[in-house]
């Protein structure tokens, strides 16, 4: 099992992560805009239902009674699982030319429990904490700033 600095390193994994993280800083805006507020602890638990997912044990279904923050969820898991959809690895042929196929779920795997393992560091044992969302918000931020400079 690769180790999360190692992933964290690897550009095999550094746009697979990004895309990950962008979809979780837009979730958060957008959670905010919906008038509540995501946790860490949201964002871990969504990750491990990715997880388990993209392991064949897919989320139970959201009941229409859910609120509206469990549903808001639910929709965030989606766009992950869209997310996986449009990731696409570049494989060589034997006769030299390249085709592409979808992304291992073993490596959408390993990203995942990457993050997870990211955002549990960041934010240690406190209830309510927004240290890895925060986080998020501040590179994904520089990211884009940085991609939109001459």
């Amino acid at each position: 099992m690769k180790r999360h600095g190692d992933v964290m390193k690897d550009p095999f994994y550094a746009n697979i992560l990004f895309a990950v993280e962008s979809k979780l800083h837009e979730a958060d805006l957008l959670a905010q805009r919906r008038g509540f507020t995501l946790t860490d602890s949201a964002i871990r638990s969504l990750l491990v239902r990715a997880v388990n997912a993209a392991k064949d044990r897919p989320p139970a279904a959201v009941s229409s009674a859910a609120g509206a923050k469990d549903k808001f969820l639910a929709e965030v898991l989606d766009q992950l699982g869209a997310v996986r959809a449009a990731i696409r690895e570049q494989r060589s042929r034997p006769d030299g030319s390249t085709e592409e196929i979808p992304l291992a779920g073993a490596d959408w795997v390993v990203a995942l429990e990457c993050l997870s393992d990211s955002c549990e560091l960041r934010t240690g044992s406190q209830p309510g904490s927004r240290k890895y969302l925060d986080y998020l918000g501040d590179f994904i931020g520089k990211s884009q700033m940085r991609s939109s400079m001459p």
